[in-house]
């Protein structure tokens, strides 16, 4: 999705099947479905049906706009291991071990920590920031962190390579009073606190967006992440749901775009070497659009409508240039999800008392020109890298909307 889930290699398989069983065992699928991004009874091309996650949560306490984002979420919800954790004064040490910094997802959530315990160390919240990064490295990581538990860091924010295979030092955090807040990377820990994205439901959305788009029928192209990773294999799983209500609509093709310009492009020019049909559209798991439309026309192909998970700024231009109402697309940008994590952080530490292990914002979903046209701002180029904001008027992990998600809430000092 947000390139944030790039993982090892090996274990690929095996995080495949954990997550995607996680989603299957856990979702207990009603009867009605809701239009995409609309929300009206349906149940034909262009809906998406309803899944509780399933999970000990009881979530019906949340304000339906904040409990419509759990729709479908490839995890069981359960209570919190930190809903009593007692207060301890400040500032805090904070910890951020970080997987892997090869991409801009990765780099703006970084700089945007940075900004943000710059502020909060003004406020009197924050002493210190220790990051670190293990490059892929499973191993290593868990030895990063194992060292930020020695160092008695107050908190960790973690984005881990593996759904399981650290939840062993997680245990060792909690066992030393230090919360546990991953950033979009679900973990099977009962003792982390998940500050994610849902991917199924993103996906889920953008294929039932794509098939509107495409009237129902035709031949699809789906662009994945990291095959197998949390994230990558969540957006897939939405991907099908979403396309499963259009039986017009066939998945011609899946292709492994590591969240990469370049090998989505080579991906892409190879599939389409070898498939010469017509597309009807194609969908991506983020900022993968500038080479899906760069492949497609290098092979004499024409433009076709597409689904882009969580564009980047020049995604974005390109589609205002080339597909301004052939376009459907979602975003979990990484400044607010990371300003979330570390309010989570702060206000578990404090005793404010998080009610779930897994705090959910919903997607947006943004399609058609008007939409497209305040998204793009004038400094954008199609050379722009970064990921894109959220969209205006469409919040995400706003400020003023964390408090249901605790039981003693309290307002935090304003971010930048």
């Amino acid at each position: 999705m947000q390139r944030s889930m790039v993982r090892s290699r090996a274990g690929v398989l095996i995080a495949a099947i954990l997550v995607g069983g996680g989603l299957l065992a856990g979702c207990a699928q009603k009867s009605t479905s809701q239009e995409a991004g609309a929300g009206t009874a349906g149940g034909a091309c262009g809906t998406v049906a309803n899944k509780e996650p399933g999970g000990s949560a009881d979530l019906s306490s949340l304000p339906p706009d904040i409990k419509a984002g759990y729709n479908g979420y490839f995890q069981p919800v359960n209570n919190s291991a930190y809903a009593t954790f007692k207060a301890k004064p400040g500032p805090y040490k904070i910890g951020y071990s970080d997987s892997f910094s090869a991409n801009s997802w990765r780099s703006n959530a970084l700089a945007r920590l940075k900004t943000d315990t710059a502020a909060y160390q003004s406020a009197g919240l924050v002493s210190d920031l220790q990051a670190t990064n293990s490059n892929l490295d499973n191993n290593l990581q868990i030895q990063q962190i194992s060292s930020m538990i020695s160092q008695k860091v107050d908190a960790i924010i973690a984005i881990p390579n593996s759904p399981t295979a650290f939840n062993g030092v997680i245990k060792q955090a909690y066992d030393a009073g230090i919360p546990f807040i991953t950033v979009a990377s679900h973990v099977t820990s009962p003792y982390a606190i998940n500050v994610d994205g849902n991917y199924f439901l993103t996906g889920a959305q953008l294929a039932a967006g794509l098939g509107k788009l495409v009237g129902g029928k035709g031949n699809v192209l789906v662009v994945n992440g990291i095959d197998g990773s949390p994230a990558s294999q969540a957006l897939s799983d939405g991907y099908n749901a979403g396309f499963a209500q259009c039986p017009d609509i066939k998945v011609a093709g899946s292709v492994e775009g590591q969240w990469s310009e370049a090998t989505a492009k080579t991906v892409t020019l190879q599939y389409l070497s070898t498939h010469p049909g017509q597309l009807a559209g194609a969908i991506n798991s983020g900022g993968m659009t500038s080479a899906i439309l760069q492949a497609l026309q290098q092979t004499g192909h024409k433009a076709v409508p597409i689904g882009d998970a969580n564009p980047d700024k020049g995604s974005l231009v390109q589609m205002k240039s080339e597909l301004s109402d052939k376009y459907v697309a979602s975003t979990i940008p990484p400044e607010q999800t990371i300003d979330a994590a570390l309010r989570v952080a702060i206000a578990t530490l404090q005793g404010q008392g998080p009610k779930f292990d897994t705090i959910v914002a919903a997607p947006p979903q943004i399609t058609g020109k008007a939409q497209l046209d305040s998204w793009v701002q004038s400094d954008w180029t199609p050379a722009s890298a970064d990921q894109a904001p959220a969209p205006p008027n469409t919040p995400f992990f706003p400020a003023d909307g964390m408090s249901p998600f605790f039981t003693n809430p309290k307002p935090l000092p304003a971010l930048p």
